[in-house]
Parts: structure tokens; C-alpha cells; sequence
């Protein structure tokens, strides 16, 4: 399948080679005008463009979508304003006071934070599995997992790195020692085919802003019912309650779903803007995103081999992002110089290493531009 047609839904292309998805997904203009309507319907009209039945519309439109995108029930899709918020609310939630939690050195911050915040209450220790040559080794990985393991919780696909990880078989492993894993995303969904039930995750986690080409403000959480079901949530408001149109501040009876984790009024116009970006993507085809991902990569690969001095990062197993360095260069400057040509390439320096991150959006000639272009400054 050929994406060529999408490319005239975002502008920016005509005049900069993107190929920075993994840091700002660029948002197509039709998602981008039915976010903004909202938000300039709700800032005019008020209560009349946002009654009680248009509230419950918006989050059920992003529950519905969400739950096509994860391939699970829409009744266990709970909404959030960021995947920190999201994966606060169920660190805080589970009441873990001991045992283990494992991660990884390559994890982005907001993964690993929530669970350093908590084992300064609690007795809980934070395992960390380090990379070698920035990668995860996997049997290291389920080494770890053992009796005093409460939870597991990594990246889908890294963001420095784009390591993918078999997650049925990490599930398999946290489930048979009584752990949980829990799932960062953003770096997948949007790209990646999901399938929460089949792998079996307690909880998965993305955000709108990058592969999910959607304004920044909003998430989206799968929590397993059998989860769901014993958790109370640590972070409450009025959405939270069975009945929130009750408004009644003396009893707090929660609805039996995932929405209990939802609890305060946030930004409607972004909610609209995910649903609909997770409708465009599907509409597309994820499977099909996926294997054109693929191909731009291996096209991406093929070039690399014939460059002097590259030290490629990423593994074999991975999602649309591979990182790399170059000996004795700068890359910063690397960077600053592409950024600076006549049509500006645009990548990402991370962890001192040159990372690049094509979505559907992007072309072959992307790729063969950025590599022609990048030989002549390393030359």
C-alpha cells in the first residue's frame, strides 16, 4: 500500500524532510480542525456546545475508538490528560508496599519516576535491568522476574533505541510468579498493531501526541478488568463515581469499570482530536502502517551499511526507530547542520545517539535525502 495520498494532509512536508515522529507526531489537518471547532465551540457556547450528553459523547467517542486501537471493550479503556498522569494513578493505585518492581536503564523518565516516588513510602526496591551497548538483554529481562517481583513495567518499544519487546512473554513470565506488567506505548501505538487480551498485559498506556498523530493533552489506559476490579483509585473526582451527574459530596461509590480512574475535567478538544486521529489510523490500516514502517527502516538499514564509522544501537528487534552514532563526529552539529539545509532535515539526538523515527508520512525519498544529505557533512 502507497501513503503517498496522506502527504497532503500535512503541510509541513512540502517543505522538511520530518523524520522525528518518536519526539512530535505531526498531525493531520483534519484532525487538527475538528480539534480546534471543538475548542472554539466549547469557548463561545459554553454549556450550550457542551451539555451533559456532549460531555459523555467526547470521552465515549475516545473510549470506543481506543478500544479498536488496543483490540479490547471500550469499558476498559480509561482516559487521561498524559501517560505520567496515567501511570502515577496506577502506581499510586496498586498499594504496593514491598517487593520488587523491574525496569530497565532505557526507559524514559516518566516510566521509572512514579515507582522512585513510591518506594520512598513504602519498602518497595526498584530493579533495574541495565542495557549493554543500549540494549536490553531479554533473558537478563526474565532473570529478574521472581517470587518477590510485584510488577514489571517497561516500554513497549524504547525511545531511545526502539528495542521492541515480546510482551506475551514477558506477561507470561510476571503472571507466573503473581507480578504485573505494566506498559508504556507511546513509542508503539499509532504503528504497531496491539492486541492488550492476546499478550495478556495488566495495563497499557499511550498518549496522543506522537505515533497516534493527535494533539498533546490527552492518553488513553487499557487496565485489565481482573485489575480493575481490585483496585480502588488513589486519585479521585467527580468523575470517578457511578453516578457523576449525582454531584453528591457525601458518598463516593465508584463505577465498576475502568472509567474510575478518571477524575477531573481536562481539555475537551484534544480528547476529540486523539478519537479522531485513532480513526485515521485505522481507517489507513495499523498493519499496514506497520509493514510500510518496515520498509522505510530496512531501506534505512540497507543505506547505513554503506557509511563509514556508523556504530548502529538498535537491535534487530525493534519498532520504526533506529539510533546510531558515528565516530569521532559531533552530533549535535550533525544535527544542526541538517536542520539547516534548503529543505531542513529534521531528526533527533538522544543519549548521545542520532535517532530517526519515519512514520506513514514519510517517503523512500525521505530516507535516500537524509542519507545523501548526511554523507556529505560526515565526509
Amino acid at each position: 500500500m502507497t501513503f503517498e495520498k496522506v502527504r497532503k494532509d500535512f503541510p509541513l512536508l512540502e517543505k522538511v524532510n520530518y523524520l522525528s515522529t518518536a519526539s512530535i507526531g505531526l498531525v493531520p489537518n483534519y484532525v487538527i480542525d475538528k480539534a480546534i471547532a471543538t475548542f472554539v465551540d466549547l469557548a463561545r457556547g459554553g454549556t450550550i456546545a457542551l451539555d451533559e450528553d456532549k460531555e459523555v459523547y467526547i470521552y465515549e467517542s475516545l473510549r470506543n475508538e481506543g478500544s479498536k486501537l488496543f483490540n479490547c471493550n471500550k469499558n476498559e479503556i480509561a482516559v487521561f490528560n498524559s501517560v505520567s498522569e496515567a501511570m502515577n494513578a496506577i502506581a499510586w493505585s496498586l498499594g504496593i508496599k514491598s517487593g520488587n518492581i523491574i525496569s530497565t536503564s532505557e526507559e524514559f523518565p516518566s516510566v521509572t519516576y512514579p515507582w522512585l516516588r513510591l518506594m520512598k513510602d513504602t519498602s518497595i526496591n526498584i530493579d533495574i535491568v541495565k542495557a549493554k551497548d543500549g540494549c536490553i538483554s531479554n533473558d537478563e529481562l526474565l532473570d529478574k522476574i521472581t517470587e518477590d517481583t510485584k510488577v514489571v513495567v517497561l516500554s513497549h518499544v524504547e525511545y531511545s533505541t526502539g528495542q521492541k519487546f515480546d510482551l506475551a512473554q514477558l506477561a507470561n513470565a510476571a503472571h507466573e510468579v503473581g507480578a504485573l506488567l505494566i506498559i508504556d506505548g507511546i513509542q508503539a501505538a499509532g504503528y504497531c498493531p496491539i492486541f492488550v487480551k492476546e499478550w495478556n498485559v495488566d495495563v497499557y498506556i499511550t498518549g496522543s501526541y506522537k505515533w497516534l498523530c493527535a494533539p498533546f493533552g490527552t492518553a488513553i489506559a487499557y487496565i485489565s478488568p481482573a485489575l480493575c476490579d481490585k483496585l480502588e483509585p488513589a486519585l479521585v473526582g467527580w468523575r470517578s463515581v457511578e453516578d457523576m451527574w449525582n454531584f453528591n459530596p457525601e458518598k463516593l461509590v465508584f463505577t465498576s469499570d475502568a472509567k474510575k480512574f478518571e477524575y477531573s475535567t481536562s481539555a475537551y478538544g484534544v480528547k476529540i482530536g486523539l478519537a479522531e486521529a485513532i480513526h485515521y489510523l485505522i481507517d489507513l490500516g495499523i498493519r499496514n502502517i506497520e509493514l510500510y514502517s518496515e520498509k522505510l527502516i530496512n531501506t534505512l538499514l540497507e543505506e547505513l551499511e554503506q557509511v563509514k564509522g556508523i556504530n548502529l544501537i538498535s537491535p534487530s528487534l525493534r519498532g520504526s526507530i533506529v539510533t546510531f552514532n558515528v565516530n569521532q563526529k559531533d552530533l549535535t552539529k550533525i544535527g544542526q547542520q541538517l536542520a539547516k539545509l534548503t529543505r531542513p532535515i529534521i531528526i533527533t539526538i538522544r543519549q548521545n545517539r542520532l535517532r530517526i523515527s519515519p512514520h506513514f508520512y514519510n517517503t523512500e525519498s525521505d530516507i535516500l535525502d537524509f542519507i545523501d544529505e548526511f554523507k556529505k557533512i560526515i565526509r
